[in-house]
């Protein structure tokens, strides 16, 4: 069917070209006779076909413009509302970390995590605050979930920060509610291990472990983690203890130093 109108389309445009050359050559003659009446009514249905032909190529085109602009719209509206998002998730952590400032007098300063250690198997974070905001070395760092680590190296605008599950941390912890104690330290994973406690001694699970301040580099009393495997059957002399901490290493943003 659209192939026939396109030839019937072809052959009045032919039909008309070929009527409007010979009026053209026999001058204006033609006006008014019946010819130029067919001629004008031939060349108004022309247009009106063309005109019908193109129009919904016209509409796709429209559309296909403001579905462009709709998308666009859409897009940056998502933007915003990411941007938005995250600027309440950074105010809450904010003010939990200023909650935190009250609880600890010993303060120094608040700090942003900035980047992380070159070395793949040490889990350490740099952070933008040095010397000249009063970091000094083992200065203790802890989040509103509990203590992520200690300060190894600073230099005037920024400072290097220990993970307690990196295998060089180590930190005097006790138990919360038995008293007993023990050394905490690193593995390299997700995990701690809490050393130097006897079979004998009874180690329950989900038991939370806090500092001792007997090491004199962290203060008493920072939550650390929660007892999450024990293995009594363990060779040697001590029980193996897992702690899971309760700072989770990757949604670290923002620390608190403190003396």
């Amino acid at each position: 069917m659209l192939k026939k109108r396109t030839i019937l389309f072809l052959v009045v445009v032919v039909m008309l070209f070929s009527v409007m050359t010979y009026q053209g050559r026999k001058g204006h003659s033609l006006t008014s006779s019946p010819l130029a009446w067919l001629i004008n009514s031939m060349s108004s249905a022309i247009t009106s076909t063309t005109a019908a032909m193109t129009r919904p190529f016209r509409e796709i085109a429209l559309r296909n413009e403001e579905n462009r602009s709709l998308h666009k719209q859409i897009d940056e509206l998502l933007l915003e509302q990411t941007r938005y998002q995250n600027a309440l998730f950074e105010n809450k952590r904010l003010r939990d970390l200023l909650k935190l400032r009250d609880t600890w007098k010993e303060t120094i300063t608040a700090a942003r995590i900035i980047g992380r250690g070159a070395n793949y198997w040490s889990q350490t974070f740099i952070i933008d605050k040095g010397l000249q905001d009063g970091i000094v070395k083992d200065a203790a760092a802890i989040t509103p979930k509990g203590l992520a680590g200690k300060i190894f190296n600073v230099s005037p605008s920024y400072a290097s920060l220990l993970l307690v599950t990196d295998i060089n941390f180590s930190a005097s912890v006790r138990i919360q509610e038995s008293r007993k104690e023990g050394v905490l330290s690193g593995t390299g994973t997700t995990k701690t291990v809490l050393k130097y406690i006897p079979p004998e001694e009874e180690i329950k699970t989900g038991e939370v472990v806090i500092t001792s301040g007997l090491d004199r580099l962290f203060p008493p009393g920072i939550p650390v983690g929660y007892v999450s495997k024990v293995d009594r059957q363990s060779t040697g002399y001590f029980q193996h203890i897992e702690v899971t901490p309760f700072a989770d290493n990757a949604r670290i943003e923002e620390v608190l130093i403190i003396k």
